[in-house]
């Protein structure tokens, strides 16, 4: 008896779960950006959002969270009502660096990977007006301290930048700011040495002849910046770990949701105006479904903390 009462209880879940999803969504839906607006997160989520409206059909609304790299949105996020009507994108696997920096009200392997569209590149970037190669800025870069900016504090980029500019031997003044359009920004200004941003992020002004890419901190290529090398091609063996774009649910969010949501962006990503919107912006689509998604999530763990005495300094 209390087996078929557990079969029962289960049935009766499943369908509960299938019913809610076959509601889903009655509201519009809010997508939180964990940096502020005009960088390369946000220009991602509202260049995806109207093509997820779409196929969602339902209105899907930006937020800005900015705020200490990101921590603040995901300890709000780590609580938001798992209806599928809330949430999230950022640089992953920028929340688990945040982890290892402290003590947070979050845990990345909590929250319910959904769909990733994009993987990112990280750039190091000079004044259009300096360096023209990497050597050179090598050579200027061992008889000073250089000041360089970072797109936040616990981000993807601080990660890249301490990694590469270590194994180099580089001695750096890091500077950070509230997401890439600042670091840019400054960059463009010359208040800054060099700055190392997400690609997406700096395509205009690099466009503009402001800025100059010297080096891509990846172990691949980027197809849209066939020009620049990354560190093998200097002859530096370096390790990085795959950044990726997309979106994530709260804790507890029914599977039967997040497979309307998965669905949702995997052909939102597939739409022709949205291909055309990467092109131009230099995106690189590569699509994760939401098992791969949180293989990434626990993969990342061990490799990241290998780096948590660099990430506290």
């Amino acid at each position: 008896m209390p087996g078929l009462l557990k079969l029962i209880a289960a049935a009766s879940a499943l369908f509960a779960a299938a019913a809610f999803a076959a509601d889903f969504p009655s509201k519009p839906v809010k997508l939180i950006v964990t940096a502020g607006a005009g960088g390369g997160e946000d220009v991602e989520a509202r260049a995806i959002a109207p093509f997820v409206e779409k196929h969602l059909r339902t209105q899907v609304t930006i937020e800005n969270q900015p705020g200490a790299g990101g921590k603040i949105a995901f300890e709000k996020f780590q609580k938001a009502e798992p209806d599928g009507h809330t949430l999230i994108t950022y640089t992953f696997p920028k929340s688990v660096i945040i982890e290892y920096q402290g003590k947070t009200g979050f845990r990345t392997r909590d929250f319910t990977p959904v769909f990733a569209w994009s993987r990112s590149s990280q750039l190091l970037v000079v004044n259009g007006e300096t360096w023209k190669t990497f050597k050179e800025f090598l050579e200027a870069a061992k008889t000073k301290t250089l000041a360089g900016g970072l797109s936040g504090r616990g981000s993807t980029t601080h990660l890249m930048g301490l990694i590469a500019l270590d194994e180099l031997g580089v001695k750096v003044n890091w500077v950070p700011y509230e997401g890439s359009a600042g670091s840019v920004t400054a960059l463009a200004g010359k208040h800054l040495d060099f700055t190392i941003c997400l690609a997406t992020s700096a395509v205009p002004l690099i466009q503009a002849g402001k800025l100059r890419p010297l080096l891509l901190v990846s172990d691949k290529r980027d197809p849209s910046l066939p020009d620049v090398p990354i560190p093998k091609d200097l002859g530096y063996e370096m390790s990085f770990i795959p950044t990726l774009r997309g979106v994530e649910a709260p804790p507890g969010t029914p599977a039967a949701v997040v497979k309307v949501l998965e669905d949702a962006f995997s052909k939102a990503a597939q739409e022709p105006g949205f291909i055309e919107i990467a092109k131009k912006r230099k995106i690189i689509l590569q699509p994760v479904g939401s098992k791969e998604f949180a293989a990434l999530v626990e993969g990342v763990y061990p490799r990241i903390a290998k780096f948590e005495p660099m990430l506290k300094n």
